[in-house]
């Protein structure tokens, strides 16, 4: 995943993933304001409350299309609602996550004949609606098996500071003994890998669906509950768990945000308002002359219409 705040003067950030199976080692976040710039750690859910917080943001997440229809999200485990659009959806913040929630997602399908699509989408701000964040979806396309497995969205940060000398790139952190991975929750500590998946060139149908959400009002209950029940699995306080989102809204303050006085632009925020134009003024197919950032902000620098529609399916059963 990769979010970054727009409008705020004293204490913007950016924040970015490795696509790793992590809840503390995963995420890095960048004040954009310090003399030196350097990424600290972030833990799964000090994210979840910055991509809710209603503040002007841009960001790139995965969504997951399955051949199910009404596949039960409530069913989830390691994914995240937020409201795009007006209405509630299931994301992921990394492939990897999406593919660890498969085992947990309940549908009535043979596993063989299971397909799906993980898609990154690249949404921004709209407003806020019940106190949350409402996003716009400006791009999304879909992910090769490849892609989906090595997906590391530190690509985004890095075309960002490029030219920054002030920006000092991060060392590996291994996982130090004190702190708990996420692989205590599932089979991948017992030598149990992450399910394998391939493509599936022979599939060509488009019946492909959202997952499905039966009461939309219940989403946020459902939320919390999960991410409190997650918590507590990891053994992390309350007190603990928030201290880089508090500090940041302390700085932040509660000035506001809107005004065409306080918008700056950056590489991807440009990207992503242009994008966006592009969008709102035809319901064509978008094939804009790319330029050369764009490739920065995709995998394996494909161009859109380069994309092909992918169908992914489960190796291992």
């Amino acid at each position: 995943m990769f979010l970054e705040t727009l409008d705020v003067r004293k204490n913007d950030v950016l924040i970015y993933s490795h696509n790793r199976f992590d809840f503390n080692n995963n995420f890095k976040i960048v004040f954009k304001k310090e003399p030196v710039k350097r990424p600290r750690s972030i833990n799964y859910f000090e994210v979840c409350e910055f991509v809710k917080e209603p503040i002007p943001k841009n960001l790139i997440v995965y969504r997951l299309l399955t051949n199910v229809p009404e596949l039960d999200s409530y069913s989830t485990k390691y994914g995240y609602f937020i409201r795009i659009e007006g209405r509630m959806e299931l994301i992921y913040f990394d492939p990897i996550f999406a593919i660890k929630d498969l085992r947990h997602l309940r549908f009535n399908l043979d596993p063989e004949k299971f397909r799906f699509k993980i898609q990154q989408v690249g949404l921004t701000y709209n407003g806020k609606t019940e106190l949350e964040a409402n996003f716009s979806e400006v791009f999304s396309f879909d992910l090769s098996a490849q892609e989906a497995q090595n997906q590391k969205d530190k690509i985004f940060a890095d075309a960002i500071f490029a030219f920054d000398e002030s920006f000092i790139e991060e060392e590996y952190e291994a996982l130090s003994d004190d702190k708990v991975s996420i692989s205590s929750l599932t089979n991948a500590g017992k030598g149990k890998d992450v399910k394998k998946i391939s493509e599936d060139h022979q599939y060509h149908k488009n019946d492909f669906s959202k997952v499905w959400i039966e009461d939309e009002h219940g989403t946020t209950t459902f939320r919390d509950s999960k991410i409190e029940g997650l918590k507590k699995a990891l053994g992390i306080e309350e007190s603990k768990e928030t201290k880089t989102f508090k500090f940041y809204k302390k700085e932040e303050g509660a000035k506001s945000h809107s005004g065409e006085d306080r918008k700056r632009k950056t590489s991807f925020s440009e990207f992503i308002s242009n994008h966006k134009s592009e969008k709102e003024t035809t319901n064509e197919e978008i094939k804009p002359d790319v330029p050369d950032l764009f490739s920065l902000f995709k995998s394996a620098g494909k161009k859109p219409e380069g994309r092909r529609e992918i169908s992914l399916k489960l190796d291992e059963i």
